[in-house]
């Protein structure tokens, strides 16, 4: 699970694909600079997926969207 980086609305981050109970998505990391608008990514296509959901979580106190596509 290589993170490759990426530019979301602005912010430079970095993703990988990952898969949950929920289904596969891409775990992006948002940057303690990045306000709400980092999340605003529903319908539109992140990494090569159309992504239709999104939920957060902490990863060693770190920050994440988990992207569903």
């Amino acid at each position: 699970m290589d993170p490759k980086q990426i530019l979301i609305n602005g912010y430079k981050t970095n993703f990988s694909e990952s898969k949950d109970a929920i289904g596969p998505h891409l775990l992006i990391y948002i940057p303690s600079n990045a306000d709400k608008d980092i999340s605003n990514i529903c319908g539109t296509i992140v990494g090569g997926h159309l992504i239709t959901q999104i939920d957060y979580c902490f990863i060693d106190k770190n920050r994440f969207i988990k992207a569903y596509y």
